[in-house]
């Protein structure tokens, strides 16, 4: 049968294949094998990386890779042969340093002792002495673009002066995350007799499928160019092609590598040289890390004899490299709830909670929440970040001692709660207070002036009436209703009591620490020094307060390490770019720079996802649309080429009203707490006429005019009719195209849009249910979302960037500089303001002020503070 036939034969051919090889196999044995070796090699290792990451020992193959070491490395490294005609043994240290200024610098000192084992005659034992190798490298660039290196290598063989110094040239350049190529010369000088090169070439690819560290393989080629003539005959270049693989998570890396190296084949009974011939050797690795030390070790099997060799080294690192394995943790994380102020810290808090949540029955979590000054939402995002923590098998205490209301709602989620002795709890319930000024106002001559679309749009109140008119009443009284009721059933069920017995509780307060444990507030009632001694028996070993940082590896990618970005509306929207008054705690976002923020996230091919998060009362309505086009820009890209372009979703803070809720309808998917303050569909303007103050101050006003109204807005005078309709006409126009934008992003129609709308604010979990937001959940839960929506693996871990940066003096003369991120933003403690100004920031609308008043502005009612 031909089929049968032709199978045969070809079974048969790769039997003598397999025959004809190991007769040329047990043909070559015959003979000893020595291994190639050029002069000026150093001590020899088990695996060779020329393009992926680098170590102190990087000098002495690719000295670019120098750029990729963290700031300090040292390593020590020795190698072995154990066969008698192996060459390499020796040992050799590395330090290398990185500056915040793009430049990395190394030095290397080898013993290397190339000679054949046991005291083997070598013909060539000259051009192979035991000898000291010094090695000093140079860096230019970042390992996340590119890198040029160069480096010099002097020898010196005991009793002889220093040699002339090999030369290396080296340069790293990163394709993204998934490529990196490596590319060395060196140049040995010509003038040396006995030396088989002078130039050797050596290139690198390096693939990572997945984009990170963890699988990296590698192929390579090396070239020797030697000299023309050696003892009178004709030389040609010798190329060797060489393989990689890596596997690394966590501290634990395993790797592998096959390379074809120079061999000289010996006579059996002298040892002279027969002839030049290439050789096969592969080896395998094994590095454990923990943090910031790390040992490693190695071996080369040759496929065939004399070839073979171990190592083993530690490697001491200024950046963490990983850990190969976690014990049971016994340090404590203090989170202190009084020092988160804004988004920014609300975020690096919730980041602690989950990485303590990853870590699971490791992690314990002490929460001071003494003096909260979170809203409410906020507060319920961490809190409901601590419960997921417990529920992963994490430990959360809550320390208090003046307790407010907002204190113990936090510190409820918690297994236990701890009051200080002299401390007290103190719920008297909920309030939201505004303050009136139109009567001071006209004290002074000044009055306001206000148009607003419709009833319930009250920002104008403040400054345009002397009490609070019957709407605004109404959409107060409902969202203390939904708070209320909130947080008495979560306060309950924190602290398996019921709502009657915290009803009770709040209407009896204030209560003393012991009254407050009788009745099941508190656990314990302890001073501060004993809490983590509490805390210690509660889980059974010694605890003690550190920081809880994440494991992983400083670098665990070439390129931009993948994240996603939170992009922060905060404080009022206003025209332009941001604006930051550190002093009065105030931030007000622009729209230029939120644009420019979204433009600048979709050209990033390392940006996985945004998250839109908006803790804002709204402010210029055209600021707003402004921010709701370039967010619709974002979602539309992602729709069209998901591949290319990150999605985007929204998340709410503690108020997205107004302003805050128009730039979210440019989002498809809109996340909200149970307790954010959102809705405020509607239009106000507010015009100051000072023109009584001028009067009282015997001021007059003479304006030469060209047209009608070109002195409208003017604070001199107060709007005539004419321009009121003129003014309402505009607002109306304002006020149709936000209903539109509702309509179109919730699917539903301007009619109901009005319905629901007419400025009025509803309490998160109402807004759910009416349909203008999607999904209860905080910022974690929106995070996740993108994760999703990008494709990302979960547990696949992805950095946070926020954005847009929080621009310092002092941090763009640093950055001009060329100095890093960690220099250039340090995180310090913010100083504490003095209380009349927080008092002030709480209850006046201060960003009112820097806000183009007779202009329609899509603004919530000024200040909503639920205490």
């Amino acid at each position: 049968m031909p089929t049968t036939t032709h199978l045969l034969a070809r079974i048969a051919c790769c039997l003598a294949l397999v025959t004809g090889s190991l007769t040329s196999l047990r043909a070559a044995a015959d003979d000893p094998i020595a291994q190639g070796r050029v002069r000026t090699d150093g001590v020899d290792r088990t695996v060779h990386d020329y393009s992926g990451e680098g170590d102190a020992s990087s000098l002495e193959l690719n000295p670019a890779l120098l750029s990729a070491t963290p700031d300090l490395d040292l390593v020590v490294r020795h190698y072995r042969t154990y066969a008698d005609f192996a060459r390499g043994s020796g040992t050799g240290g590395f330090v290398s340093l990185r500056l915040p200024v793009g430049v990395a610098m190394g030095f290397g000192i080898q013993g290397v002792s190339p000679g054949f084992r046991h005291d083997q005659f070598d013909e060539h034992a000259s051009r192979h002495p035991t000898l000291t190798k010094f090695s000093y490298g140079l860096a230019l660039g970042a390992a996340e673009v590119g890198a040029l290196g160069v480096s010099l290598h002097n020898s010196r063989v005991s009793g002889e002066r220093l040699r002339a110094p090999d030369v290396d040239l080296g340069a790293l350049i990163r394709m993204t995350n998934f490529a990196s190529l490596g590319v060395v010369a060196r140049f040995a000088p010509v003038s040396r007799e006995g030396d088989d090169a002078t130039t050797v070439l050596t290139s690198e690819l390096a693939i990572r499928p997945l984009g990170t560290r963890q699988i990296e393989v590698a192929g390579g080629v090396t070239a020797d160019l030697p000299v023309p003539e050696v003892d009178g005959q004709a030389q040609t270049a010798t190329w060797l092609p060489r393989a990689r693989l890596a596997l690394r998570h966590e501290g634990i890396a395993v790797t592998g590598e096959v390379q074809q190296v120079r061999t000289t084949v010996l006579d059996d009974e002298s040892y002279a040289v027969l002839r030049h011939a290439k050789g096969w050797r592969g080896s395998v690795g094994l590095a454990l890390a923990w943090d910031y030390a790390a040992v490693f070790g190695g071996a080369h099997s040759a496929f065939g004899p004399s070839l073979g060799g171990y190592e083993f080294g530690v490697r001491f690192s200024a950046k963490r490299q990983g850990r190969t394995y976690w014990p049971r943790s016994v340090d404590a994380e203090l989170i202190d709830i009084g020092e988160l102020n804004d988004e920014r810290d609300l975020l690096s808090a919730l980041a602690a909670l989950h990485r303590a949540k990853e870590a699971g029955e490791r992690s314990v979590i002490v929460l001071d929440t003494r003096g909260s000054k979170l809203g409410w939402a906020s507060l319920q995002e961490l809190r409901q970040a601590v419960i997921d923590l417990r529920q992963a098998g994490g430990h959360v205490f809550a320390y208090l001692e003046r307790a407010s209301t907002k204190d113990y709602y936090l510190a409820s989620a918690a297994q236990a709660v701890f009051m200080h002795p002299a401390g007290g709890l103190s719920m008297p319930g909920l309030s939201t207070t505004t303050l009136y000024y139109k009567d001071a106002l006209a004290k002074v001559g000044v009055a306001v002036e206000a148009i607003h679309i419709e009833e319930f749009k009250s920002a104008h109140e403040p400054y345009s009436r002397s009490s609070r008119s019957k709407p605004d009443r109404l959409q107060r009284d409902a969202i203390l209703d939904a708070v209320y009721t909130q947080i008495r059933y979560d306060m309950a069920r924190g602290r398996e009591l019921s709502i009657t017995e915290v009803t009770e509780a709040i209407e009896d307060s204030p209560h003393t620490p012991k009254l407050a444990q009788q009745r099941g507030f508190v656990d314990k009632v302890l001073f501060r020094d004993q809490v983590i001694e509490e805390v210690s028996e509660r889980i059974g070993a010694n605890v003690e307060f550190a920081e809880f940082d994440p494991p992983g590896p400083e670098r665990p990618t070439w390129s931009k390490h993948p994240y996603i970005a939170v992009v922060l509306i905060e404080g009022s929207i206003i025209d332009g770019n941001s604006v930051e008054l550190p002093l009065l705690g105030t931030k007000m976002t622009g729209g230029d720079t939120i644009v420019q923020t979204l433009r600048d996230l979709r050209s990033d091919p390392a940006c996985e996802g945004v998250v839109l998060r908006v803790n804002s009362p709204g402010g210029s309505a055209l600021a707003s649309d402004v921010i709701w086009r370039e967010v619709q820009r974002t979602r539309e890209a992602h729709d069209k080429d998901p591949k290319f372009s990150p999605p985007i979703v929204v998340s709410m803070g503690d108020i997205a009203g107004s302003g805050g809720y128009y730039v979210a309808m440019g989002a498809d998917t809109v996340l909200a707490s149970d307790l954010t303050i959102t809705g405020s569909i509607g239009v106000v303007s507010q015009h100051f006429d000072a023109s009584g103050l001028l009067k009282m101050l015997g001021i007059s006003v003479d304006t030469l005019k060209r047209g009608e109204n070109p002195d409208m807005f003017e604070p001199y005078h107060p709007f005539t009719a004419d321009q009121k309709q003129r003014l309402r006409e505009s607002m109306e126009a304002t006020y149709e195209l936000f209903r539109q934008r509702v309509a179109s992003a919730r699917n539903l129609t301007p009619e109901k849009v009005h319905e629901l709308g007419r400025g009025r604010v509803y309490a998160g979990v109402d807004a759910r249910k009416l349909g203008l937001v999607d999904e209860a959940g905080g910022l974690l839960d929106a995070i996740e979302l993108v994760r999703a929506r990008a494709g990302l693996r979960r547990g696949q871990k992805t950095r946070i960037r926020v954005a847009p940066s929080r621009a310092t003096v002092l941090g763009m003369i640093l950055e001009s500089a060329g100095l890093p991120q960690w220099l250039r933003s340090p995180k310090m403690k913010e100083r504490p303001t003095p209380m009349v100004v927080d008092l002030a920031r709480a209850k006046l609308p201060l960003s009112m002020l820097y806000l183009d008043q007779d202009r329609p502005l899509a603004l919530m009612p000024g200040v909503i503070d639920i205490e």
